[in-house]
């Protein structure tokens, strides 16, 4: 991994995932893109006054990013490599622009939660939107976690097919990589069969992942995000692997009801992949 993308709009959530970025950045020894957008108010646009205003939010932009990459530079024993991106627009169209044109590897967001509860209106309109349009990994940031060695990583699947793509690699890296225990863990409905489907998965699953510590969970209970709240309470993990695709039993997780539906709270990072 050679590119991090820390998207930031300078609140105490975005510098939180700065600083977790950071660290992940010494450990795959990666440069670090930071990227901020600013754009005019709505009112503004409306009055159609614009004026010198943009220039205005242009400096305050850049000034921004170089202040956050002292800080970075001065808190950290580093050789960072550290680049600056800022620009007129919608953030999230912007993150992902630039992270193509850079070729990250992962980009990394902070959200802001209150009692481990997120705030659909912050969490609605850039972090989802980013990783329901990317294919590159997104790291979301809960304000309130902070880096520690992952040592156990849970990655929630449905079993559908899941072999035949590649999500199971990229799992197993990132359990490789923090040399972290993988559990993966499937939800499935009341009544629902263990299809012989699901059992060839389960089987080439556990082929897949033999060179790493892994488990198997399987939670029966109709909502998804009830079942990963009540499991992730009792039994802790250090990030989860979701894969919010279209028509996954997931992407449940990623609609206009996120707020309730990601019952875990995201207390821990959730790292989204496809």
């Amino acid at each position: 991994m050679e590119t991090i993308l820390v998207a930031t709009d300078f609140s105490d959530a975005a510098n939180n995932a700065a600083d977790y970025a950071v660290e992940l950045a010494k450990l795959f020894t990666a440069k670090i893109a930071l990227v901020n957008t600013y754009n005019l108010p709505y009112s503004t646009y409306e009055t159609g006054t614009s004026g010198d205003l943009i220039n205005v939010l242009q400096e305050a932009s850049a000034g921004g990013l170089q202040h956050l990459k002292k800080r970075i530079e001065q808190n950290n024993k580093h050789n960072f490599e550290i680049e600056c991106f800022s620009d007129f627009g919608f953030a999230e169209n912007m993150i992902i622009e630039t992270a193509n044109k850079i070729n990250a590897d992962l980009i990394v967001i902070g959200i802001s939660g209150e009692g481990g509860l997120i705030k659909e209106r912050l969490i609605g309109s850039t972090a989802i939107k980013v990783v329901r349009n990317t294919d590159i990994p997104v790291f979301i940031i809960p304000d309130k976690a902070k880096y520690h060695p992952i040592h156990k990583i849970s990655f929630a699947c449905d079993l559908n097919k899941t072999e035949e793509s590649d999500l199971v690699y990229v799992s197993r890296y990132f359990g490789k990589l923090f040399n972290a225990e993988l559990e993966i863990i499937n939800v499935e409905e009341p009544g629902e069969e263990f299809s012989e489907e699901k059992s060839k998965t389960y089987a080439v699953l556990n082929k897949k992942l033999e060179s790493i510590p892994h488990k198997s969970v399987f939670i029966t209970e109709k909502h998804a995000g009830k079942a990963l709240e009540d499991y992730f309470t009792d039994h802790p993990t250090d990030l989860v692997i979701v894969n919010p695709h279209k028509h996954n039993l997931f992407h449940n997780l990623f609609s206009h009801s996120i707020s309730k539906e990601l019952a875990f709270h995201c207390k821990v990072p959730l790292l989204c992949i496809h």
